[in-house]
């Protein structure tokens, strides 16, 4: 009778101890997040898999490594045939200062030349004034002191128009794919704090959409600067001035943004 009663204490030990371990399990384990069923007005029951939404924006500079800048080239007088050959003639200035720079003919672009008439109107009368001829260049060097030099020694051309010069990359793809795995993390990162906070884990990626972004090029327009940079050289006894690196933008923007969803669990 008495090793009955030991035997049914033992057991019940045992059992309170089961119960104890298997509450612990349980309780140790991450909570996880119901579908939830929603009645479609057809009668069928969908079931919705529990999900958060985010959105990251990521932009980042980098230093560029290509230059391109815009010239142009703008001859006026009364005879066609006199204005085509000035214009031929101070075309080769521009190739001149390149060759001196050690910059490759290849990196020089030119477009066809155009030959416009310039009219004036007198008594109710068109009457010819003359003609008008340009020609535009787009020069590419790699390093910002050669884009520099070539605006300094063009600024003092009277006839050279300098347009703009802008920074450039040239592994534009490899660039924008850093950027763009760069703000995925981000956009993970924030899903993740957002799911930890009410207890919940990612679950797999539901969509995805990337909503913009892109290289964002500074175009910066240099004549001012580029007379002001020949005036200093032209001065009466002037040494020849270093060119003027600030003001060639040296940084390209790239930035990317993203949408994501994720399932929780």
């Amino acid at each position: 009778m008495m090793m009955q009663k030991l035997l049914n204490i033992i057991y019940l030990i045992v059992l309170v101890v089961c119960v104890c371990l298997i509450i612990r399990v349980f309780n140790a384990q991450p909570a996880s997040v119901p579908a939830v069923t929603t009645s479609n007005a057809n009668g069928t029951t969908t079931f919705e898999v529990p999900r958060i939404e985010v959105s990251a924006s990521e932009t980042k500079k980098f230093a560029a490594d290509k230059f391109e800048m815009g010239f142009s080239l703008e001859i006026r007088g009364k005879d066609k045939e006199a204005v085509s050959k000035r214009l031929a003639e101070r075309r080769s200035v521009i190739f001149e200062n390149v060759k001196q720079l050690d910059i490759p003919q290849s990196d020089v672009e030119q477009n066809s030349i155009d030959i416009r008439k310039e009219w004036t109107y007198r008594n109710n009368k068109r009457e010819l004034v003359g003609y008008v001829a340009t020609q535009n260049f787009v020069i590419t060097v790699n390093r910002k002191i050669d884009a520099a030099a070539l605006v300094q020694a063009l600024s003092s051309e009277a006839d050279v128009e300098i347009h703009r010069t802008s920074a450039q990359l040239k592994d534009v793809d490899g660039v924008q794919s850093k950027v763009i795995k760069a703000v995925g993390e981000k956009a993970k990162a924030k899903a993740k704090d957002y799911a930890e906070g009410v207890g919940a884990k990612l679950g797999r990626v539901l969509q995805i959409n990337g909503e913009g972004g892109g290289v964002y090029y500074r175009p910066m327009r240099l004549r001012a600067n580029g007379l002001m940079m020949a005036k200093s050289v032209m001065m009466d006894g002037a040494a020849e001035a270093a060119p003027d690196e600030s003001a060639i933008a040296d940084s390209v923007e790239v930035s990317a943004s993203v949408r994501v969803v994720f399932e929780l669990k």
